[in-house]
């Protein structure tokens, strides 16, 4: 039996604690579900067994009181928002036809939220063209040897996908093929089976960049690449639609160089994307944020040092309900993967780099929420783009 878990704060939750929580308390169990906020803060909710809602209760308890302690003294610097945003109205209501559940965080795009798909795709692959990125097409596995040099495994390893197989092992092969003969799922053996894995799914394409570059002395100016791909992040009872998926489309703009040079780059990146969320009479702000770091002893440190320092910048999008999604981010690394990867720039030591990211599912999922799924409402630019031409 189920019921809502109510944890009462010690304060209130500030507007970025109440965004960076549910982020974690998600990870302390499967059997947690509508993480929310009610009483303005005051209070988190959950649904969670009946027989552990009172551990449940006290961990979560506990992370929020860590997390409000290292968010405190920080404010959320607002880099731009939108006009739209002083007026915004969601015309969305239900999801139009199209968006298919296929399995948890899996989804099928058909009709008007393909069309959108394409739309996004091709639109904000434009935004790069000012940059004269090099196209590159990368992989969707991605070794696990490359993510652990990127740190993956010490602050993210909630949300990797591992890929395993069976081993040159033909007892053992033949032995899973005879337990399987007649069933409908994997059986409680099929884990161990499994070779340890030496690849997996990829959680984002700018990975595969910073490895394509291993041992290089980059030119002076840099280099600057464009690519997309599949990329796969387990984010637990969250993915419940288009705003959290376990597999989705990413878009990027890789910048390579100084340090000067990729944050040159990315101020410009703000000023295009800022003038892409006005094109489309989107509200939405780009704004200092931080990533999910796992729940660990220097999680809340790195929260605090990411938001501080403004490494990473979000394309924060408005739902209804005073609810938001992060369809794009404006990151920067300093020299981490010019370090890990041994990759210099001529005459200015360890490669900095800088990667502008947009999720395509997420701007379907909030252009619907914000216009309709009717295209007579839409902005011109997106109504009479050659994605919309049969409608």
């Amino acid at each position: 039996m189920r019921r809502v878990v109510t944890v009462e704060l010690a304060a209130p939750a500030t507007e970025m604690a109440q965004e960076e929580i549910p982020k974690q308390i998600a990870f302390l169990s499967k059997e947690i579900a509508n993480i929310r906020f009610v009483r303005e803060g005051a209070a988190l909710e959950f649904e969670a067994p009946e027989e552990r809602a009172a551990d449940l209760a006290k961990a979560a308890e506990g992370l929020a009181r860590t997390m409000q302690r290292s968010l405190r003294q920080l404010t959320r610097k607002l880099v731009y928002r939108s006009p739209a945003c002083d007026r915004v109205e969601f015309r969305g209501g239900a999801l139009p036809a199209g968006i298919t559940q296929m399995g948890q965080g899996q989804v099928a795009l058909e009709g008007i939220p393909l069309r959108l798909y394409r739309y996004f795709d091709r639109s904000l692959e434009a935004l790069g063209a000012p940059f004269s990125p090099s196209p590159i097409l990368v992989p969707t596995l991605i070794p696990a040897a490359t993510l652990a040099k990127c740190d993956y495994f010490r602050s993210f390893p909630h949300i990797v996908t591992f890929t395993c197989h069976l081993p040159e092992d033909m007892p053992l092969i033949e032995d899973f093929r005879a337990r399987h003969q007649d069933r409908d799922t994997l059986d409680e053996r099929a884990l161990s089976d499994m070779a340890p894995p030496e690849v997996c799914l990829s959680p984002a394409v700018c990975y595969h960049v910073y490895a394509a570059n291993r041992g290089r002395v980059l030119p002076a100016g840099g280099a600057r690449y464009a690519l997309a791909g599949r990329c796969f992040r387990y984010e637990s009872s969250k993915m419940v639609d288009l705003r959290r998926l376990w597999e989705f489309t990413m878009r990027e703009i890789v910048f390579l160089g100084s340090r000067e040079n990729v944050l040159a780059l990315r101020e410009q990146g703000n000023e295009i994307v800022a003038r892409y969320l006005d094109e489309h009479r989107l509200a939405g702000e780009i704004r200092t944020a931080s990533d999910p770091f796992f729940i660990a002893p220097d999680a809340a440190a790195k929260t605090y040092f990411q938001i501080s320092s403004e490494t990473k910048y979000e394309i924060s999008l408005m739902l209804p309900e005073g609810e938001r999604v992060a369809a794009g981010s404006l990151n920067y690394h300093t020299d981490f993967f010019g370090r890990a990867f041994s990759c210099d720039v001529e005459g200015a030591g360890p490669m900095h780099s800088v990667c502008i990211a947009f999720g395509l599912e997420r701007w379907v999922y909030a252009f619907l929420a914000q216009h309709g799924g009717d295209p007579a409402g839409w902005p011109d630019v997106v109504r009479r783009a050659p994605e919309m031409a049969t409608l």
